[in-house]
């Protein structure tokens, strides 16, 4: 299992908070529209590399994803990674064609976004996955295996509590921003 978590060079807190909500708002999602345990999961490893929970955690991120995962087999677990790699090759297309000339314009930066990302796959391969997920939004609508994990409005937005401590230090939902030298 790999957890994915990108931080920024040089650390950009903010960068860092919303590119962590966006993958957990695409476990979950993934997680309600399916049920597949796989994504609990991965969302559990994703936070605690963000997060990065002290080893004395790491014991029961262990655990709780030991349990998430029976039962699953390796089938499941296969279709489930499957299904995300055509959500986020859809994704990516859906979110660049708004800035080209048309699909082929998109499907080309798609390629060099996706290979930036370490996602890498064959143009061919991109568009089949684009053209079938897209397809099946069309013909099933909220029905659709992807619609909870590509709509228009993706769920990226997560609550949010921001307090200042007494010496003042900014926290949000209790994480502690590290201060860079200069004003909070």
């Amino acid at each position: 299992m790999v957890a994915v978590y990108v931080g920024s060079c040089p650390p950009d807190p903010e960068t860092d908070l919303k590119n962590f909500r966006r993958k957990q708002a695409e476990y979950e999602a993934a997680y309600r529209r399916t049920g597949e345990p796989l994504a609990l999961d991965e969302a559990l490893l994703n936070a605690r590399a963000y997060l990065q929970f002290p080893a004395e955690l790491d014991w029961l991120v262990e655990a709780l994803g030991k349990i998430t995962l029976q039962g699953r087999t390796d089938e499941t677990a296969e279709r489930f990674r499957e299904r995300m790699r055509h959500v986020q090759r859809y994704r990516c297309v859906r979110d660049l064609r708004p800035q080209c000339r048309n699909k082929d314009d998109a499907l080309d930066r798609a390629v060099e976004a996706l290979e930036a990302r370490d996602e890498a796959a064959a143009r061919s391969t991109i568009r089949d996955s684009y053209d079938m997920v897209d397809r099946d939004l069309r013909r099933k609508g909220r029905e659709s295996e992807y619609f909870y994990l590509v709509a228009r409005s993706d769920p990226t937005v997560v609550p949010v509590s921001v307090t200042r401590r007494s010496d003042g230090v900014t926290v949000i939902n209790g994480v502690a921003l590290q201060s860079s030298g200069g004003d909070q």
